[in-house]
């Protein structure tokens, strides 16, 4: 099986939107699930922050990213309707520092055959190429459906990190690379996840070294404080 990936083009809009529609059916009433006109917009805004694969020649996933306004601290506590502003993505911002990913699905029948780990190395290549500073996102917690009714996020996650417990997307995103930092409460009305995500994080290795050198902002001390003291009231 051959996988590509490439840069989304208008044409594709429809059969992505019927791919995000298969990939979130529990989603689609609350708004969160990109349609055609919207996907169109995305890349209007910034068409190389949205990809997609194909798996001989067949297109079964996308992603879609921008990057959030200087303004506003992607490491801070957030939802995805606010950060992403309903899906719109209104708010690019060529200028910023952080790539932020909003979605990325797979059609079923492409799960397991390396897809979404090409679409996260894509994602990372991305970043390196605009010289930003991170990739950043909400995970969704797959599985936490399936753990006990009384289980807190955090123990759920620290059991899945312990490899006590499976789950899915958590899983994949920890071998692409990324990094758990925290947890953002009532990131998307999701009852998969119990309306709870992981603030998972990718930071660029090339921008590394001038970080280390200068030491990380006060902005991004002060993120990381707000979310651990979110983490541990989860957990209380």
């Amino acid at each position: 099986m051959t996988i590509t990936i490439r840069t989304a083009r208008l044409a594709d809009a429809d059969a992505l939107a019927a791919l995000n529609r298969a990939a979130y059916p529990d989603l689609i009433q609350d708004g969160v699930v990109f349609g055609a006109p919207q996907l169109r917009g995305h890349q209007v805004r910034f068409a190389r922050g949205q990809l997609v694969a194909e798996l001989d020649g067949r297109l079964v996933a996308g992603m879609a990213t921008f990057v959030p306004p200087r303004d506003l601290d992607a490491l801070a506590l957030h939802t995805w309707m606010g950060v992403t502003d309903g899906g719109t993505f209104e708010r690019h911002d060529a200028g910023g520092d952080t790539l932020y990913l909003a979605d990325i699905y797979v059609d079923r029948s492409a799960w397991s055959a390396g897809v979404g780990r090409a679409l996260y190395a894509a994602l990372f290549a991305l970043c390196r190429e605009l010289g930003l500073a991170r990739v950043v996102g909400g995970g969704r917690l797959y599985d936490f459906v399936d753990a006990p009714a009384d289980m807190a996020p955090q123990a759920y996650v620290e059991a899945v990190l312990r490899g006590e417990r499976r789950d899915r997307v958590l899983l994949s995103q920890l071998r692409a690379g990324f990094e758990v930092r925290g947890l953002l409460p009532g990131y998307l009305h999701d009852g998969r996840s119990r309306h709870c995500a992981t603030l998972i994080v990718w930071e660029n290795p090339e921008r590394e070294s001038t970080r280390a050198t200068s030491g990380a902002s006060q902005n991004e001390r002060a993120a990381g404080e707000r979310v651990a003291r979110s983490t541990r009231a989860m957990s209380a």
